[in-house]
């Protein structure tokens, strides 16, 4: 395998990323639905910060060949996983 095949592998999981957390958002929004919990919603907001900072970088290089904003858009993904990472510790947290 080439680098261009694993770059193409890397952005096909990319999506099935992003597809399979939008629909863990939907499944636990379901739930929040029938119980009313603040700390799902939360939690959900959380989630979804997290999905997009984890497939971010990957679409960016789907969208850009432009190796600046590839390099800035892998440092903005670490960043948005962190914060949705607290948001899910605090929604845990706060129970």
């Amino acid at each position: 395998m080439n680098g261009m095949e694993i770059e193409t592998i890397q952005q096909m999981l990319a999506i099935v990323t992003l597809f399979l957390g939008a629909l863990l958002i939907g499944i636990i929004f379901n739930a929040y639905r029938i119980v009313r919990q603040p700390t799902l919603l939360i939690f959900i907001y959380g989630l979804f910060t997290l999905v997009v900072g984890i497939t971010f970088a990957d679409l960016v290089s789907v969208l850009t060949p432009d190796a600046f904003a590839v390099a800035w858009s892998a440092i903005f993904s670490r960043i948005v996983v962190i914060l949705g990472l607290c948001v899910m510790a605090y929604s845990i947290m706060r129970g």
